[in-house]
């Protein structure tokens, strides 16, 4: 096998397996992450750049009210069911209800409204910067087909590069071995 031979093979065969451990790994985090008690979501606006950009991935760990502390990056739902996550500002008691000031990163100002402590889903425990567009397209029929069509290809090409070694070493079955001459219909092609 040549040199640029075994380069290819390498490549293609590091792209299959960054492909099947990228699409593994994403589909656990998907499924194993909420079985253990974690919610994952993905960040659909910039209000938390730099901290975490449009398109990330951010894996929420359960919290308690009282768990809740001054600076935490907490995903709240509000009544109306939208669910943003933003940092804790401070928290505020009014009438014996306990509730949270929160801010955007990005945005100037702190959030127009008070949310009340009990609407916190979970307190931000690790991210994962544009992981969410590829969790989002495999969630996708089309998504998981082109992974699925990308894997084949990698296979394919890696099964057509061994066939071409074998019929280079001669151990091609006869269907795909290379004549050692070409000869026509009419003889030798060789003149003389």
């Amino acid at each position: 096998m040549t040199r640029m031979r075994r380069f290819v093979r390498w490549t293609l065969e590091g792209l299959l397996i960054a492909l099947l451990a990228g699409t593994l790994a994403l589909v656990g985090l998907a499924r194993l992450a909420p079985a253990m008690g974690h919610r994952v979501l993905i960040i659909s606006s910039g209000s938390m750049t730099p901290a975490i950009p449009v398109g990330a991935v951010v894996v929420l760990d359960p919290v308690t009210a009282t768990g809740v502390r001054t600076g935490d990056v907490v995903t709240l739902r509000l009544d109306n069911g939208a669910v943003f996550t933003h940092r804790v500002m401070r928290l505020v008691s009014l009438g014996g209800v306990p509730y949270v000031e929160t801010k955007g990163d990005a945005n100037l100002a702190v959030d127009p409204t008070l949310t009340p402590l009990d609407h916190v889903i979970g307190r931000v425990s690790f991210t994962l910067p544009f992981v969410g567009f590829l969790m989002a397209g495999l969630a996708m029929p089309a998504g998981a087909a082109t992974a699925l069509l990308a894997a084949f290809t990698l296979l394919t090409a890696l099964w057509l590069l061994d066939e071409d070694d074998r019929a280079v070493r001669g151990l091609a079955p006869p269907c795909l071995a290379m004549p050692a001459r070409a000869e026509s219909a009419f003889g030798d092609e060789r003149d003389g």
